[in-house]
């Protein structure tokens, strides 16, 4: 693959629990890091605020350290969103973000070319232009954290569809009668095998069993988050144990359906839960052995990413890079996508 001409880039990666930014100079290196919670809670504009004023300490600094100056900001964002208008449309896991014009105010308050994607559409081209899919053709990125989601590659080209939402995996249903997820439809992948759902089961433990072990690591019910639930497990709470089991068994049914429909060299896994959780990819080999065709089955490579820190920021190198000299990423021009 041909790599973009290089120039400096500010990234953002705006996810459920923090904001991260950092500068990416041509060879890759990442300067100037700054992180803030999200804290979506105190409403749109409160985040947005947060990004534009990461976006200019980051900037301040870069230019400080005499790096060079970026040719744009590159924001990675959950899905869904419309990348061309620059536009986050309805993200679950960030309460009241709808049609948000996030790229044309970060754009506005910093002066700075900026251009918006969803975080996973960025993190398979940071795997597969550097990382665990290097070289494949058809690879698929899985990030488990928060909640969720993935981003494709078929036959060497960023799958995004008609409406900007393909890859979102994470709403594969795998259980007809499951929780309700983020979106509110039932039985979702990310309702059963995310962070929050964890945690959302880690919770009615707690209430439902107030001498488990979990109950005594967790001051009160609302303490209870996916590391604590992993804790109580690691610890022999039975039933934290199966709380795991179940949501490793929903992202192996998730992955077995992507091997069925996609047929890829690879699937990579990032996200916070994938990379302190070995037993999960575990998991979802057996239950890919399981419920995939045999062939593809036995094709398909599991991996862990590696670039699993940075993976939604390094891919805006190229990205941007492509992306800024193209007439389809121009705001004023760009159509809006339609209902259909």
């Amino acid at each position: 693959m041909v790599e973009a001409a290089g120039q400096a880039v500010l990234a953002i990666d705006l996810g459920g629990t923090q904001i991260r930014a950092a500068h990416i100079s041509p060879d890759l290196t990442l300067s100037c890091r700054r992180a803030v919670p999200t804290a979506d809670e105190e409403g749109v504009d409160a985040v947005v605020d947060r990004i534009c004023d990461l976006a200019s300490d980051v900037r301040h600094q870069a230019a400080a350290s005499g790096l060079p100056a970026p040719a744009g900001i590159g924001i990675s964002s959950p899905g869904p969103l419309d990348q061309r208008r620059g536009i986050v449309v309805a993200p679950p896991n960030l309460s009241g973000w709808h049609d948000v014009p996030l790229a044309d105010r970060v754009e506005a308050a910093t002066g700075l070319r900026t251009f918006l994607e969803r975080d996973t559409n960025v993190a398979i081209v940071t795997e597969r232009r550097y990382g665990a899919a290097r070289g494949s053709r058809d690879a698929v990125y899985v990030t488990v954290s928060t909640g969720i989601g993935g981003g494709v590659v078929v036959d060497g080209h960023e799958l995004i569809g008609v409406d900007g939402t393909a890859g979102e995996v994470g709403h594969i249903t795998v259980d007809l009668d499951g929780p309700l997820c983020g979106d509110g439809q039932p039985g979702h992948a990310e309702a059963i095998g995310s962070g929050t759902a964890i945690a959302r089961e880690g919770r009615a433990l707690v209430e439902r069993d107030p001498s488990s072990t979990l109950a005594a690591l967790a001051r009160d019910a609302e303490e209870v988050d996916a590391a604590l639930v992993s804790r109580a497990a690691d610890a022999g709470d039975e039933a934290a144990r199966a709380i795991l089991d179940q949501a490793w068994i929903a992202i192996g049914a998730m992955a077995a359906s992507i091997v069925n429909l996609l047929n890829p060299e690879v699937i990579v896994f990032g996200g916070s839960i994938s990379v302190h959780r070995p037993d999960m990819l575990e998991a979802v080999r057996r239950e890919v052995s399981r419920r995939a065709f045999p062939i593809p089955a036995r094709r398909v490579r599991l991996e862990r990413a590696q670039h699993s820190d940075d993976v939604s920021l390094l891919g805006w190198l190229p990205l941007l890079n492509e992306r800024i000299a193209d007439p389809a990423f121009d705001r004023v021009a760009a159509p809006k996508l339609e209902e259909t």
